[in-house]
């Protein structure tokens, strides 16, 4: 559902821009249609000072910039996090550190039932597992934009805009040895930041609740509310072996959390957002993106579910597919609500009119919307063919696939003879899961492709009934019985002199299908690569509109970077009656009974043996009118003092729409209270040590 955007710029100075005289005062309201995902360099001073009555100086911006972190992979973030003591505790949520938990669980099952390093000396170190903190921003726009000509080509802009961007960093690098710095597309590449990050590579795990503590209700509850899932989990930040000194910045503990109406900040790193996409292109989402991905989801998830009981590793795979599926369904169900993608239109016509009206706007970016027009219809083409020109998980295709490469005269020498090696080492295995998968791809594929595509017949030809119908599990199987799969014979085929003769002549089905899909998805993939040079080159085009009509006064679509977002602790109306702005553990011990102790809602023991102690009208969740999305998971929920009263963990099923366009009537990001942490943490897993950690920090 990520896309990655390649932006251009035609060298359009951005410097200070406002509203033009041509934005109607409707329009300038409409501002917030883009969203609530404020960037720190262009915080909205004026409108949090007409929202709320609140006009947050430097010193504030820079601390809560400061106290949030990026969690994941050094190269691969995937979630937020925030420090919460002056001793590097850092709070995020289960499910952001689910895998990793798995990873060093050795002979226990800590995801299952918990962990809690009673002692600083039981945390346990995660490999490879980085927090990262956004110290320093700077616009490197021109930089990045040095040397480009309005008459240059895609492919040209796009090599020179990689070339700045490496020596814009390499500079960086030199200029500031230890951080790491990343250049941030935003409105789609209208503008470019230099961010730089102190990375924190050894993190230890110090708490984590059981699975059902945190994933409590299960799918059926996910992007639901009212909810009663307690999904946290605390690390640590060590430097030289020593928990990290994090006293200059970091987020004070509110004891009991959140209010009803209090005003609160969701630091985090956004991941994803088509909010500036046009209409045409969220039309293509709706009736070929979105539904080809849930197909696809749908499918794995039945297919792996039977094989989940005792593999924590195949169960976690399970739950992020069920996320995905009902966090992609939401927002398809957004696109097809005639109401909503009404206003979206409406927006659009809006920002149009607004260009039209200035002479000088049209000549710059008039064109716009009929060339994404275009690229949109030729994608509903290309993007099935993308999806299914693709091995799945059949072994056999996949070394096919780089035999072709290997013996492919245009391919570059180093190139072919890497892939020789692939197909010479690699071992084509199959099982129960993988089988049933490859099975899958094939039907979905005859679904979305024209019944005569080459790919098609090569591998089910053979196998079509007089109805016309294909047996893709016959076809599955005789491809599983390939030559491809015997690693001696394509030694000796490799080996040959006239291996690339045998190669086209043989009627194995698995080199049948192979050669017949080594070209077409070279096609694809180039097609692919146009299209996406086109909308990238638009999109960017698009993005200095917006900022050209709006100035900052936006904010642009997420990143995967920090951004900070306003909102209300507030309930909302729902399906005929209320939601309450918090639940309590009243709600979840009544829960666990009313179904029966019985899965997704089954209470784990533990939590059933405190129940006497636990103060039952204590809140466990609570919803707020921030603006998040995947990528928020584990950011802190902080007071205008700057105090944390909670943790974000989802979003109600009213907020996936805002996906491609932002309401807060009844989207709602939904949290952890902070009392339901301060419980857990007490109660049930005997941490008090955490608990007077972050008490004693919030004194300070």
């Amino acid at each position: 559902m990520h896309r990655t955007l390649r932006p251009w710029l035609l060298g359009l100075a951005l410097t200070a821009p406002t509203l033009t005289t041509a934005v109607s005062a409707q329009t300038a309201v409409d501002h917030l249609a883009l969203g609530k995902m404020w960037t720190f360099e262009n915080p909205p001073l004026a409108y949090l000072e007409r929202e709320y009555g609140f006009k947050p100086d430097q010193r504030w911006l820079d601390s809560l910039r400061l106290g949030a972190l990026r969690l994941g992979e050094r190269e691969n973030p995937w979630c937020s996090a925030s420090f919460v003591s002056p001793q590097g505790l850092i709070m995020t949520n289960h499910h952001c550190v689910r895998d990793q938990i798995a990873q060093v669980q050795g002979e226990n099952d800590w995801v299952k039932n918990g962990f809690a390093a009673t002692a600083l000396g039981d945390e346990v170190k995660i490999p490879g597992l980085t927090v990262q903190q956004l110290i320093a921003q700077e616009d490197v726009t021109a930089k990045i934009d040095a040397g480009i000509a309005a008459g240059d080509d895609a492919k040209a802009i796009a090599e020179k805009r990689k070339a700045n961007t490496a020596a814009v960093i390499a500079a960086a690098d030199q200029a500031h040895p230890g951080f790491m710095h990343q250049v941030v597309a935003l409105y789609q590449g209208a503008v470019q930041q230099l961010y730089r990050y102190r990375i924190y590579d050894d993190i230890r795990l110090v708490c984590a609740p059981h699975l059902q503590t945190a994933h409590y209700g299960g799918d059926p509850d996910n992007f639901t509310y009212p909810r009663w899932s307690i999904d946290f989990s605390f690390l640590r930040a060590y430097a030289d072996d020593k928990p990290a000194d994090t006293a200059a910045h970091y987020f004070r503990w509110r004891e009991n959390g959140a209010k009803e109406g209090d005003l609160v900040f969701v630091p985090g790193n956004p991941g994803n957002t088509n909010r500036q996409l046009t209409v045409a292109q969220l039309e293509v989402q709706r009736d070929v993106e979105y539904p080809m991905t849930l197909q696809q989801l749908h499918n794995g998830i039945e297919i792996l579910r039977p094989f989940t009981e005792g593999n924590p590793g195949l169960l976690t795979t399970v739950l992020n597919w069920e996320n995905s599926n009902k966090a992609i369904g939401g927002m398809l169900a957004g696109l097809r609500d005639d109401t909503l993608l009404a206003k979206k239109k409406a927006h659009e016509a809006q920002f149009r009119a607004a260009v039209a009206a200035d002479p000088k706007l049209t000549e710059r970016f008039g064109a716009i919307w009929d060339t994404l027009e275009q690229a949109s219809q030729r994608r509903r083409t290309v993007q099935p063919q993308v999806a299914f020109y693709q091995p799945s998980y059949s072994g056999v295709l996949e070394r096919g696939l780089a035999i072709a490469k290997a013996l492919d005269p245009a391919v570059p020498e180093d190139e072919r003879k890497a892939a020789r090696e692939e197909a010479l080492a690699m071992q084509v295995r199959g099982n129960p899961i993988t089988d049933a998968l490859v099975v899958d791809h094939f039907a979905r594929a005859a679904k979305w492709l024209p019944a005569d595509d080459a790919f098609l017949v090569a591998v089910g030809g053979k196998h079509r009934g007089k109805d016309g119908a294909v047996d893709w599990k016959a076809a599955a199987r005789a491809l599983g019985k390939s030559s491809l799969g015997k690693a001696k014979q394509v030694r000796d085929l490799l080996a040959a002199d006239d291996a690339a003769a045998r190669f086209a002549a043989d009627e194995d089905p698995g080199i049948v299908a192979a050669r017949t899909l080594y070209p077409l998805q070279k096609a694809a993939q180039q097609s692919e690569s146009e299209l996406g040079s086109t909308i990238a080159m638009q999109g960017a085009l698009l993005g200095q509109a917006l900022h050209a009509v709006y100035g900052t006064a936006t904010s642009p679509d997420a990143t995967m970077t920090l951004r900070f977002s306003d909102g209300r602790v507030q309930g909302y109306d729902y399906n005929g009656t209320v939601a309450p702005w918090a639940t309590t553990f009243y709600g979840l011990y009544a829960r666990g009974i009313e179904f029966g102790q019985k899965y997704p809602f089954d209470i784990p023991q533990p939590w059933l043996d405190a129940e006497a102690k636990i103060a039952l009208a204590q809140r466990v969740c609570f919803v707020s009118t921030n603006d998040i999305v995947g990528g928020n998971s584990g950011s802190c929920v902080v007071d205008q003092d700057l105090r944390v009263v909670g943790l974000i963990f989802d979003g109600n099923i009213e907020s996936l729409p805002n996906d491609f366009y932002y309401t807060q009537q009844k989207a709602r990001a939904v949290s952890v209270h902070g009392a339901a942490i301060e419980q857990a943490l007490q109660h049930v897993y005997g941490m008090g040590r955490v608990l007077d950690e972050l008490k004693a920090g919030a004194a300070k």
